[in-house]
This record gives C-alpha cells, sequence and structure tokens, in this order.
C-alpha cells in the first residue's frame, strides 16, 4: 500500500511538471519557428515588391555634426535580414503562366533545371504561399503576370532542429532530476501514513493475542458452568458469542501476519483441484445443517504454483461468505475451471447479493454493507479483505458478478 502510494505521489508530481514544462517548451518551439517564417515572409515581399531585389528601406538621418544625412545608415530590417538576400531566387511569369524571367544568381549550387522543379510544384498546388522542401515560396501578383520568390530556410531550420533536440535533452535531464524530487517527497510525505500504518498493524496483533487469554478462560469457565448445571440458554448464549470473538480475533492474527510476512511468501507448484475440492468438502456438512443446496464443480488436474495454504484459505473465505449471505434454502455453488492457462475460481450463491455501488467496497477491511445482516452472520467485515490480500499477492484478480436481490458469485483469476 505505501509502495503504491509513493508512486502515485510520483507519478503525480512528475506528471503535472512535465505537462508545465513541455508546454513551456513547446511553446518556446513553436514562437521561434513562426516568427522564422513571418521574418522570411517579409523579406519575399520586399523582393516581390521590389521586382525582384532586396531592397531594405533606409531612414536617412541627420549626420552626427549636422549636415547631409547619412545614407550608409540601415532600416528597420535586422541584419540577419540582409544575410537572406544570398539565399533566394525568383521567377516572373506571364498571364499564361510561361515564364518570363529565372533568377538564380542568388543561389550556390542550384541551376535553372532545379528551379524549374520548384516553379511547378508551386503552379501544380495552385497556393499563395508555403513550404517546399527547404523553400518557403511566395507568389505575388504583377501587371504582367505574376512573381514567386523562393527563399532557403535551411539555416533556419538548422536553428529550429538544434533548438528541438536541446530541448529535448533539457527535458530528459530535467525529468530525471524531476523524479528524484518527487521520490524524495513522495518518502516525506508518506512517512506520517506509513508511521500509522506500521502502529495498526502492531495494535492489530497485540490485541489478538492479548485477547486469546481471556477469551480462552472464559470459554474454559462456560464449559465447565455447562457440565455442572446442565443445559442452560445464558451459557449458550455466552458459548455462541464466544465463538463469534474467536473468529474475530483469529481473522485479526491472519491480517496482521499477512501484513508482517507478505515479503516473505514462498511460492510452489500444487495441484489446484485438488486444494478447491478439500476447501469445499470441508463445508459440506455446515451447509447442509443450514439447508443449503450445496454443491461443487472441480475440474481435475489443475496445477497451479503459489501459496497452497493461502488459496484454500482464499476458497474457504468465499465459501463461508457465500453459504452465510445465501437465503434460506438457497443455492451455493463452486467450480473451478480452466480459461486458456489462467485457473478460474467461481463461488455462487443466491441472495440480496452486493449493490452495485458497494462492489469495490466489499474489499475493504472492516467494511459491512449491512450492518443488521452483518449481525445475524456474524461478519466483521475482515474475511473479503484477506481474500483480496491473498489474491493480490498472488496477482490474481478478483471480481463480483450477480443481481442485486437475487444472486452474487466471486470470481477469481489466478
Amino acid at each position: 500500500m505505501i509502495k503504491r502510494l509513493r508512486i502515485k505521489i510520483i507519478a503525480v508530481v512528475v506528471g503535472t511538471l512535465a505537462l508545465v514544462f513541455a508546454a513551456v517548451l513547446l511553446a518556446l518551439n513553436i514562437t521561434v519557428s513562426r516568427t522564422s517564417i513571418s521574418r522570411t515572409e517579409d523579406f519575399m515581399r520586399q523582393v516581390a515588391e521590389n521586382g525582384g531585389f532586396f531592397l531594405p528601406p533606409r531612414e536617412p538621418m541627420e549626420g552626427r555634426f549636422g549636415g547631409m544625412p547619412d545614407m550608409n545608415m540601415r532600416g528597420p530590417f535586422p541584419e540577419n535580414e540582409i544575410m537572406r538576400a544570398g539565399r533566394f531566387f525568383y521567377a516572373k511569369l506571364g498571364e499564361d503562366g510561361a515564364v518570363i524571367e529565372l533568377n538564380v544568381d542568388m543561389m550556390f549550387d542550384f541551376n535553372e533545371g532545379n528551379a524549374q522543379g520548384y516553379i511547378s510544384a508551386v503552379l501544380d498546388g495552385g497556393r499563395e504561399k508555403g513550404e517546399i522542401g527547404e523553400f518557403y515560396y511566395l507568389s505575388a501578383e504583377k501587371t504582367y503576370g505574376r512573381i514567386l520568390v523562393f527563399a532557403e530556410r535551411s539555416i533556419e531550420i538548422g536553428i529550429i532542429d538544434d533548438l528541438t533536440r536541446l530541448s529535448l535533452w533539457v527535458a530528459g535531464i530535467a525529468g530525471l532530476v524531476l523524479i528524484g524530487i518527487a521520490a524524495f517527497l513522495a518518502r516525506w510525505m508518506v512517512e506520517p501514513v506509513r508511521t500509522a500504518l506500521d502502529k495498526q498493524r502492531r495494535f492489530i496483533s497485540d490485541a489478538g493475542h492479548e485477547l486469546k487469554t481471556p477469551l480462552t478462560i472464559i470459554g474454559a469457565n462456560a464449559e465447565l458452568l455447562g457440565n455442572e448445571i446442565g443445559g442452560n440458554k445464558r451459557i449458550a448464549h455466552i458459548t455462541s458469542q464466544l465463538g463469534m470473538m474467536n473468529a474475530l480475533v483469529g481473522d485479526l492474527l491472519a491480517l496482521a501476519k499477512m501484513d508482517e510476512t507478505a515479503p516473505k511468501r514462498v511460492h510452489s507448484e500444487f495441484d489446484l483441484s485438488g486444494a478447491v475440492l478439500n476447501a469445499a468438502l470441508e463445508f459440506e456438512e455446515a451447509a447442509f445443517e443450514e439447508g443449503k443446496e450445496y454443491s461443487y464443480g472441480i475440474a481435475e488436474d489443475i496445477g497451479y504454483t503459489g501459496d497452497e495454504n493461502q488459496i484454500k484459505q482464499l476458497v474457504a473465505i468465499l465459501i463461508d461468505n457465500a453459504i452465510k449471505h445465501s437465503d434460506k434454502n438457497g443455492k451455493v455453488k463452486i467450480s473451478l475451471t480452466k480459461e486458456g492457462s489462467c485457473p478460474r475460481i467461481s463461488v455462487y450463491n443466491t441472495g440480496a447479493g452486493i449493490a452495485d455501488k458497494e462492489r469495490g467496497r466489499v474489499f475493504e477491511r472492516f467494511y459491512r454493507s449491512d450492518e443488521s445482516r452483518a449481525r445475524e452472520t456474524g461478519g466483521y467485515g475482515i474475511g473479503l479483505s484477506i481474500a483480496k490480500m491473498i489474491a493480490d499477492a498472488h496477482k490474481a484478480s478478483i471480481g463480483i458478478s450477480g443481481e442485486y436481490g437475487k444472486w452474487v458469485r466471486f470470481d477469481v483469476i489466478l
């Protein structure tokens, strides 16, 4: 339980921070990419407006000491926009789509044949702007037809790719750091819970052992009184309640033992068919005395690797629960089958059943869905929690099906 709680805390902390971190990195990469494309478009519009040349506007300024304006001062375009002028080509097309002028002088290792392929792709696509490979293109209407401007973005794409790789590296390293921090926080946060559970387990164990002695003395005295004065209603009532208390103490000690020895379980291969059959036979007389219609169908030669005593205890808990909670003259059926490679143990009984909203809670310790019915049957809400612990220890699933008010069935898939 503590381990699962730690894992959940780590998952929540790391998951939340990972989402925030991923959102920041994603926003950063998207912003850089869009900014690069936006600047490329601005540059290409200037080229298209100037008929194939990049002439950034200049802002004349008065000289430092007056006199003529300084015509060497650059306009609003930063230096990286000027650098783009060496990585573009353009094509002027007539109204019929024929190439009037094609200029690839600003490109290296690139010829008109390469350019014609890009031009054809743009014309086939019919879009005014977009991406083709490492080029971004823009189409603008002119008096003679249109002009197509292509700007190479290999440098920008490389920078964005480097930024993406760097982001992934940073995310990976940050993720490891976050996992370490979350593990420390999880250990610190669950420590009070672990301490409380340890105290609860010790209390259950100590209380169970302390109760055994007075119960034994009470039982012995009640038996002596019964022998001296004969049958007596009050002594019979004491004996009945004593049996219930002994059963409760036994369940408490079983819980404490399972909590303490869970990591030390040793599993071995055994005859599952024989184990389930023996458990079913032990309740045959009890079911007959209570007037139940008791039956079982156990498939033969089914083996299993696990703790044989615990599996028998699990089956016994389910059968005892079925007999106690079946209706008067009701039916109880036990079966063992094999579905593929997985053994399936089913325990069925007619009766009130279990409401859908309570099926997720019946395995909780000390939970009783019907207080009055639980008192009549002597249940304290411990048996099914022990069964669930045994199933979990064997990596098995235990489920509930049925129709409320008519029947219920517990299925254990090993």
